[in-house]
């Protein structure tokens, strides 16, 4: 299924900034099941410094704002083609050896509900001698019946054992979650942003996260916690990363006084 996506955001300042720096994850990569027929990427009050690779194999950009302006606008629009494989991303690539994705994180850290959730799942798993896939199926709706999905509760600062405390969080949260207990239980798993098509409208104020684990036999496998499901031909994958600190589809460091507003919009269609 052929898709076309623009995803717009604008930052405006309270004042001229001394400088301002941003890091973009905002370029689809080919991939399995992913192939990206065009992508574009403009700024408008600001300018294009470095295009290139991080060591997860994403495509990334440094942007600097230009003298005096008091706003800057991010516009990407393309067309990425995506085949439905059942959640399969792939084998494992890049420099990263495998053993680094059970490694915990500062968003991912495990503390004593995480704790507990684990040894639920770590003893269901050898009672029920399930297979890999229905262990991830089944962890991902312990996480969603532990974290219930409600926006405002939650930021991008905020670790999985935090959102597991309120009860409450967004995909991000579900993802981190996701990922500390399926390292803890011994499998390599990582975070992924991305956009999903919604089924009742192509606008859209925020991307998408969801978490992936290694499993032998299949590779790189992807499940949507806040969804219930694995991705499907409605996904298209930005980035991945240890967690969200990774993939932050627009993030960076200023030099200013007075406050930002930031504001994001995001049209997919399938074409």
């Amino acid at each position: 299924m052929q898709h076309t996506i623009t995803h717009q955001t604008t930052f405006e300042f309270d004042e001229v900034q001394g400088a301002v720096v941003q890091r973009f994850h905002l370029t689809p990569v080919n991939g399995t099941g992913q192939v990206v027929r065009e992508w574009q990427l403009d700024v408008d009050g600001g300018s294009i410094e470095l295009e290139t690779t991080d060591f997860h194999g994403n495509h990334i950009h440094l942007c600097r704002l230009d003298t005096q302006a008091k706003s800057i606008t991010i516009t990407c629009r393309g067309s990425v083609v995506v085949e439905d494989l059942n959640g399969i991303a792939g084998p494992h690539q890049g420099h990263i050896p495998l053993p680094m994705f059970c490694q915990p994180t500062r968003l991912s850290t495990m503390g004593p509900r995480l704790r507990d959730l684990f040894h639920k799942i770590d003893d269901w798993r050898y009672d029920e001698m399930v297979s890999d896939p229905a262990l991830m199926h089944h962890l991902s709706a312990c996480v969603h019946d532990s974290i219930r999905y409600e926006i405002g509760i939650t930021d991008v600062t905020t670790t999985a054992e935090q959102a597991m405390e309120r009860g409450a969080g967004v995909c991000q949260d579900h993802a981190h979650a996701f990922i500390s207990i399926a390292r803890s239980i011994g499998f390599p798993a990582r975070y992924a942003s991305g956009y999903l098509m919604m089924d009742d409208t192509p606008l859209q104020q925020a991307s998408h996260a969801w978490a992936e684990v290694y499993l032998s036999g299949l590779g790189w496998v992807g499940f949507d916690i806040s969804n219930g499901i694995s991705p499907d031909h409605r996904y298209i994958k930005l980035a991945t990363g240890f967690d969200y600190a990774d993939v932050s589809p627009v993030s960076g460091v200023r030099f200013g006084d007075g406050g930002e507003q930031v504001s994001t919009s995001i049209v997919f269609e399938q074409q």
